[in-house]
C-alpha cells in the first residue's frame, strides 16, 4: 500500500468537508444578510417584554415601577429611543406590515407581569387569553360550552376544552368573571387534608368546625401556594374575595348569592364554591344538593375519588359541602378529602397556543 497515496486522498476529502461547511456558512449568512434579523410576531413580543425590563430598570430613564394597583404603559417608541430595542419594522418579515406596540406593566403577588402588546393591523394582534377563548370559542346557549351568565363566561356540559398549562400542571377553567380574570380548578391532585380538626363543642368532639377563615384548609392553602407557584408564576395570579358563605341544604340557588353572603378578602388561592359545581351540569333537574342529577352532563362529575368545596353547612357547624363520585353531598370537617385548589389568572394574560382541549391546553404568557 502506498501511504503517500493514501495521506493524499484524505487531504483531498478533508478540503472536500472544509469546503463545503464553509459554503454552508457563506450561504447562511447571505441569508440572514437578505432577511435581516426577521422574527415571528410571538418573538416580537418577547423583544419588547426584555426591553421594558432593561428600560424600566435603567438609572438613565424617569420611568419607575408600578407599585400597589398602577399600571406603567410603555410606548414603543421610548423603548426605540432609549436604544432597548429596534424599529419594529426591522424585526416583522413582511416590509408591507406597520407595526405599533407598548408594554403593559403591573406588580402582582411582588413579581411584575410584563405584558407586551404588539398592533400588525390585519396580520397580527396580540390577544388576551380571555378574549381568545371567549372570540374563538364563543358562546353557546344549549349543550356544552361557554355560557353567558350574570356578565360571567362560565363553562357547562360534560364535554368542554377548557383546559389550561400552568405550573407545570393542568387546570380546568371554571369561568372567566365580569373583570376578565379567569378562575381555575387543579385538574389532578393527591393531597389529601381534612378541612378541619378542631374540637367542636356543639358536636363535643373533634369533628371540625366549619369557619373558612379559621379552618386548616385555609392555612393548607396558603401553604400550598408557596409550594407549587415559583415566583414567576406568582406574576400571573391575581387576589380576589373568597366567598365562604354558609348553605342549607334545600337551597336551589347556583348564583352565588348565598356563598357570597360572606366574603374574605384579597386571598391568592381557595376551593371551588359548591354552587359552581352545581351549575356546570346541563341537568334541569339538578336543583339542590344531593340532587343525583347534578352529576349528569356535569365535567365536574369525572373526579371520582372526594374532594372539598369551600362552602359550609349552615345547619351543621362541623360540615362542610363535598363532591364525592359525581355527587355532592356534606361530610364532617375532620375527614381527610382531596384538596383541588382554585386561583385566578390575571385579565392582561396573553393567549400563546392552544386549543383548551386535553391533549393541546391553553399556553399563556
Amino acid at each position: 500500500m502506498n501511504l503517500a497515496n493514501v495521506n493524499k486522498k484524505l487531504f483531498k476529502y478533508m478540503f472536500i468537508v472544509i469546503g463545503a461547511f464553509v459554503g454552508i456558512l457563506l450561504i447562511i449568512g447571505i441569508v440572514k444578510l437578505m432577511v435581516g434579523n426577521k422574527l415571528s410576531y410571538q418573538k416580537i413580543e418577547d423583544k419588547m417584554q426584555k426591553a421594558a425590563l432593561e428600560y424600566l430598570n435603567d438609572k438613565d430613564t424617569d420611568a419607575s415601577l408600578p407599585t400597589g394597583n398602577e399600571v406603567v404603559s410603555i410606548d414603543i417608541e421610548d423603548l426605540v429611543a432609549n436604544k432597548n430595542i429596534k424599529e419594529l419594522r426591522k424585526y416583522v418579515k413582511d416590509k408591507n406590515v406597520a407595526c405599533t406596540g407598548n408594554v403593559v406593566v403591573r406588580k402582582q403577588n411582588d413579581e411584575y407581569l410584563y405584558i407586551p402588546y404588539l398592533d400588525c393591523g390585519d396580520a397580527y394582534k396580540t390577544t388576551n387569553l380571555n378574549d381568545y377563548i371567549i372570540n374563538k370559542q364563543g358562546t353557546v346557549e344549549s349543550g356544552d360550552g361557554l355560557y353567558h351568565i350574570n356578565n360571567e363566561y362560565i363553562y357547562r356540559g360534560e364535554y368542554v376544552n377548557n383546559y389550561v398549562s400552568f405550573a407545570g400542571q393542568l387546570w380546568r377553567i371554571l369561568k372567566i368573571d365580569a373583570d376578565g380574570n379567569i378562575k381555575l380548578l387543579q385538574d389532578e391532585t393527591k393531597l389529601k387534608r381534612p378541612w378541619d380538626n378542631r374540637y367542636n363543642v356543639e358536636a363535643k368532639s373533634s369533628v371540625g368546625i366549619n369557619d373558612y377563615e379559621l379552618s386548616r384548609i385555609n392555612k393548607t392553602l396558603n401553604e400550598l401556594f408557596n409550594e407549587i407557584f415559583s415566583s414567576d408564576d406568582k406574576k400571573y395570579i391575581t387576589s380576589k374575595n373568597l366567598c365562604i358563605g354558609k348553605r342549607f341544604m334545600g337551597d336551589t340557588t347556583k348564583d352565588g348569592q348565598t356563598e357570597c353572603a360572606k366574603v374574605l378578602e384579597n386571598q391568592k388561592i381557595g376551593l371551588i364554591q359548591i354552587d359552581e359545581y352545581l351549575i356546570v351540569s346541563l341537568d334541569s333537574n339538578c336543583t339542590k344538593i344531593r340532587s343525583g342529577a347534578c352529576q349528569n352532563y356535569n365535567y365536574l362529575s369525572k373526579y371520582r375519588e372526594g374532594w372539598w368545596s369551600i362552602t359550609p353547612n349552615a345547619v351543621d357547624t362541623s360540615n362542610v359541602y363535598e363532591i364525592y363520585g359525581g355527587i355532592s353531598n356534606t361530610s364532617n370537617a375532620n375527614i381527610y378529602k382531596l384538596v383541588r385548589a382554585s386561583i385566578y389568572l390575571n385579565s392582561d394574560i396573553i393567549y400563546v397556543s392552544g386549543d383548551g382541549s386535553q391533549s393541546n391546553p391553553y399556553v399563556f404568557k
